[in-house]
């Protein structure tokens, strides 16, 4: 399995688990999962991003 395979299975199972769990996925964090999916960024920009986006620490 090559990388992008990988990454895009990890965020689906991701989006998939959090909307079972109540959770909204938004059009926000799809976009950045895409760039994580095609190698733009890695886990800590995806990660850096969404706290920023919810205003949360990020160091």
């Amino acid at each position: 399995m090559d990388e992008r395979t990988r990454r895009s299975l990890v965020v689906r199972d991701g989006m998939h688990s959090a909307e079972l769990e109540g959770g909204r996925v938004t059009d926000a964090y799809r976009h950045d999962a895409q760039d994580y999916i095609d190698g733009l960024i890695d886990e800590d920009g995806l990660i850096y991003r969404t706290r920023v986006r919810y205003g949360l620490e990020t160091a």
